[in-house]
């Protein structure tokens, strides 16, 4: 048995190691920032897989954690988010209860499939705030395969992750919803960790390590092939990988100059729940935002007279109302979200000289 014990933690040991490839691959923007962020990046994911597959890994008795915030970041985090997670499965039936809170924008996602063992989230079933019904503030829905009275959750026997947003449009004023989740035919109480069991969470947790990493690599050398740039993703992969239905994503890249800035136009605003832009770093990870100005939304930038909005980005803040920072940052990536659009405009991308940057809004 203690063979087969340290055998199974080499292995995941062995995985973590041969991950440190990717702080030396071809194409990793070699400044000290991005390498050390990376170092950084990797322990982080770590933590992810251990906290996914280890900690909280048991459908029978599920809980809702956070898998990504200020100190783990993954995919290009969205910080007006709040991010709930439970891993289920789809022969059980669940409830999540709780107070619904004042939050913007709410959606719960059921999905199949993983990173650790195909790449793939795919939604099995959805719901957002605007399907849901008036209780009185306070959230009551079923998540079952099976058809249900009241708020209702679908997913598929094979569903296994149950993920939630809360999308602030401001934090200080907006209250998050409190959420609670249990299996409705519970009565026992988890049993002891068997070594069957331990293997397999391990194996999980090395696989997610793997494929995670080697997952949001990939995309940062391709985002890197469009340098100052912010297209359009490809919305049918980012749905594939657990993308909310409701958005459309773009992420780009900025390279920049000190006496350098960004110019990020969008030439009106559509009707929408909301839109968000967010500075990255080379590993897909949201910038600092306790510390700097790294993110605008709808409600947090000023628009111009004539409906346009301008965001200006920059290592220095040259006064501009919607100035973004790149954190000490001069190569990074990028991520535009529009929420609940029916009509969506792609944002205008200009590398301006700093001086030549606007100030000011438009009079």
């Amino acid at each position: 048995m203690s063979d087969e014990v340290k055998a199974l933690w080499d292995e995941f040991c062995e995985t973590l190691k041969n991950a440190g490839e990717e702080l030396i691959a071809e194409g990793v923007p070699a400044d000290e920032t991005t390498r050390v962020e990376g170092l950084r990046y990797l322990s982080r994911m770590t933590r992810a897989a251990l906290e996914w597959y280890v900690e909280f890994n048991d459908p029978a008795f599920p809980v809702l954690y956070k898998p990504s915030h200020e100190t783990i970041k993954i995919g290009a985090d969205n910080p007006d988010n709040v991010y709930l997670k439970a891993v289920i499965d789809g022969r059980y039936d669940y409830r999540i209860t709780g107070p619904r809170g004042t939050v913007d924008y709410l959606s719960f996602a059921t999905s199949k499939g993983s990173y650790a063992e195909n790449f793939t989230q795919i939604e099995t079933g959805f719901l957002d705030s605007k399907q849901l019904s008036d209780t009185g503030g306070e959230i009551d829905i079923v998540v079952s395969s099976h058809a249900q009275d009241g708020q209702w959750l679908p997913m598929e026997t094979e569903s296994e992750s149950l993920l939630i947003r809360q999308t602030f449009l401001d934090r200080a004023t907006e209250t998050a919803a409190e959420l609670h989740i249990e299996r409705l035919d519970a009565s026992a109480q988890p049993e002891a960790l068997t070594l069957g069991v331990a293997t397999q969470n391990f194996q999980k947790a090395s696989a997610f390590f793997k494929n995670t990493v080697g997952l949001f690599a990939n995309w940062s050398r391709q985002i890197l092939e469009r340098p100052n740039s912010l297209p359009l993703w490809d919305q049918a992969f980012c749905q594939s990988v657990g993308g909310d239905p409701n958005i459309l994503y773009y992420h780009g890249h900025f390279r920049l100059q000190p006496d350098q800035a960004m110019i990020i136009t969008l030439g009106h605003v559509p009707d929408c729940q909301t839109w968000n832009i967010q500075v990255d770093n080379y590993w897909m990870e949201s910038l600092d935002y306790r510390y700097h100005r790294i993110s605008l939304n709808r409600h947090s930038a000023l628009g111009n007279a004539d409906g346009s909005v301008t965001l200006v980005l920059s290592a220095e803040d040259n006064g501009h109302p919607n100035w973004l920072s790149t954190a000490g940052h001069s190569e990074g990536t990028l991520c535009f979200r529009w929420v609940g659009c029916d009509a969506p405009i792609d944002p205008v991308v200009e590398v301006v000289q700093l001086s030549q940057a606007p100030t000011a809004l438009q009079s």
